[in-house]
């Protein structure tokens, strides 16, 4: 099974969020634990529909001031991939419920950080 490392799949998703976020004065901040962890191919496609998805909400959700984090963390039996922002926007009931309904961990209250995660199984 082919793989390619998660450096290769957030770099350049990353570069193109910094330019979008800095015409916007959004802050951008990363917290990844392991930019040479390898990922599949099938993955691989997941996670970038994931951040195509997900920092397209955030980016509108966010004002200039705010701040959108990437993270990344790894265990022994899945790795867990999420889009975090600091907007005043968050999720409606219905845009959370269906979150959820998809598989996404969501966490998202008025007054805090709204986060939706992809968490998936090691190979």
């Amino acid at each position: 099974m082919a793989t390619t490392h998660f450096i290769d799949i957030i770099g350049p998703i990353y570069q193109d969020l910094l330019k979008t976020c800095e015409r916007r004065k959004i802050a951008v901040n990363l917290d990844i634990q392991d930019l040479a962890f390898g990922v599949s191919a099938d993955d691989s496609v997941i996670i970038e529909k994931f951040f195509e998805v997900e920092l397209k909400r955030a980016i509108r959700n966010c004002a200039a001031g705010d701040k959108i984090t990437l993270s990344q963390t790894v265990t022994d039996d899945f790795y867990r991939i999420a889009v975090k922002n600091s907007g005043a926007n968050t999720l409606s009931p219905e845009e959370k419920a269906e979150l959820i309904e998809d598989g996404f961990e969501v966490r998202a209250r008025f007054g805090y950080d709204t986060i939706i995660a992809l968490k998936l199984p090691r190979h």
